[in-house]
């Protein structure tokens, strides 16, 4: 997960693949999910103004605890309440994030998107395998390759994996010989039959 959290967040992907990736950085920063009132989740069909108008109330609200959050899941987000959310974001209030989750880029303002830090989750059902690539990042050699080993019994989405390692490095400002080794690599990745465990020990020696 991020390592430093932006505080207003854009979840590009279905609505179950945004908040499997919610509940995941929540656990990974030891956040209460269950009666947890710093942690607020909003599924609506129509997020228009006068819930724009009350997210920036509840967001002034002093936190219990260390970290308020926020997950806004939509079916339909009004152009109103993108312009209100703006003013939200720009001035927040300290310790408090905002995740605001919807299945393609163009349904967000590009003024309100520029604000926000645009994460991908769109994986098939596979949003772990974004948390396993940044797990794979921060691994020494020796637990790459136990790494590998794992992540082939379980037959996870190696495409799917790639991609995340690739969003990551540029992300991170990774050198452009590591970015372009791993996007050769995911050129000739189709699907998630390929070996596995023979790709990512390569990608442990060579990242």
């Amino acid at each position: 997960m991020p390592r430093n959290l932006h505080h207003a967040n854009l979840l590009i992907g279905d609505h179950e693949e945004a908040e499997s990736y919610f509940f995941l950085l929540c656990k990974r920063l030891s956040i209460k999910i269950a009666n947890n009132p710093d942690l607020v989740i909003i599924r609506i069909d129509t997020f228009g103004i006068d819930e724009a108008r009350e997210l920036r109330v509840l967001s002034t609200r002093k936190a219990l605890g260390d970290k308020k959050m926020f997950l806004i899941v939509p079916t339909r987000l009004t152009l109103e309440a993108q312009n209100a959310l703006l003013k939200t974001f720009e001035d927040p209030s300290p310790n408090t994030f905002f995740f605001l989750a919807v299945r393609e880029d163009h349904l967000v303002v590009p003024t309100l998107r520029s604000r926000m830090e645009t994460i991908r989750v769109r994986y098939g059902g596979n949003a772990s395998v974004y948390v396993d690539a940044e797990k794979f990042l921060s691994l020494t050699v020796s637990k790459r390759l136990v790494f590998a080993k794992s992540f082939a019994e379980d037959e996870k989405n190696l495409p799917v994996f790639l991609d995340s390692l690739l969003y990551l490095l540029k992300k991170n400002e990774g050198n452009e010989k590591q970015v372009r080794s791993v996007y050769n690599i995911r050129r000739l990745i189709h699907d998630s039959s390929s070996a596995s465990r023979l790709v990512i020990e390569h990608l442990s020696l060579m990242l």
